[in-house]
């Protein structure tokens, strides 16, 4: 049977107006994970209240690009984890780990609960992981017939779960991002993430899970743009068949 691949939902939302309060999907996401075997399924978090009902369903999850990051994130990177369920985090979902990485720290030694991380965390704690760096938004509006105008080098570190999977320490990504993460939130000793990835003006662009139990990578750049960036999908898909 094929893996059931989680894909969170972005959401905006408006107090008085609940028909301009949404939950999306980039169709190109589950496109991907189809092409690489996988069974997409949409993970909605209505008023933003985290659950683990349709995450118990899922093998693997992807963490789609978006503009917030809700408690409801972090506490999808923390379910992961948990549960050591591979995850892929792309723009905003690789941001989240980073934020992750934030709660971790400043709840130290007491590992936190679920219910600690939705009272804990608030979208503008985003600048204690985050800064705004500009030149990685070149194509804005984004048009995928302009996708080259987009991309910047990446290097990856050698042994990296990445470089293994591509075939190559240097890549050309589409970058669709103004944010970028702070270095200083992976320097503790206890951090789960190591930094495999950054761009040429020493941008952090890509992650990976410490854990060798846990496959979990993080990348602020687009891979799902282009099918030939199908190979890390197709790893997702392969380590969720094994965690079945």
């Amino acid at each position: 049977m094929k893996p059931v691949i989680g894909i969170i939902s972005t959401r905006t939302k408006e107090e008085d107006r609940p028909f301009m309060t949404k939950t999306a999907f980039n169709e190109t996401y589950p496109k991907r994970i189809i092409e690489a075997g996988g069974i997409p399924v949409g993970v909605i978090f209505p008023d933003g209240k985290f659950n683990t009902d349709v995450l118990d369903m899922c093998d693997g999850f992807v963490m789609q690009g978006g503009s917030t990051i809700y408690s409801s994130n972090i506490n999808t990177v923390h379910y992961a984890l948990d549960k050591e369920k591979p995850i892929l985090g792309i723009c905003m979902g690789f941001q989240t780990m980073l934020g992750y990485e934030f709660v971790r720290g400043e709840f130290g030694d007491n590992f936190p609960s679920y219910e600690e991380i939705e009272s804990f965390f608030k979208p503008e704690d985003e600048v204690n992981f985050l800064e705004e760096k500009p030149g990685h938004d070149e194509l804005n509006p984004f048009y995928l017939s302009k996708i080259d105008k987009s991309k910047h080098e990446i290097l990856l570190s050698k042994n990296s779960k990445l470089a293994n999977i591509f075939g190559q320490t240097y890549l050309q990504m589409p970058s669709v991002h103004t944010w970028c993460g702070i270095d200083k939130v992976l320097m503790r000793p206890d951090a789960i993430f190591k930094v495999v990835g950054r761009s040429n003006d020493g941008n952090m662009e890509a992650i990976e899970s410490k854990d060798p139990n846990w496959w979990a990578i993080g990348v602020q750049f687009h891979p799902e743009l282009e099918e030939k960036n199908l190979p890390l999908f197709k790893e997702l898909i392969l380590k969720a068949k094994l965690r079945k």
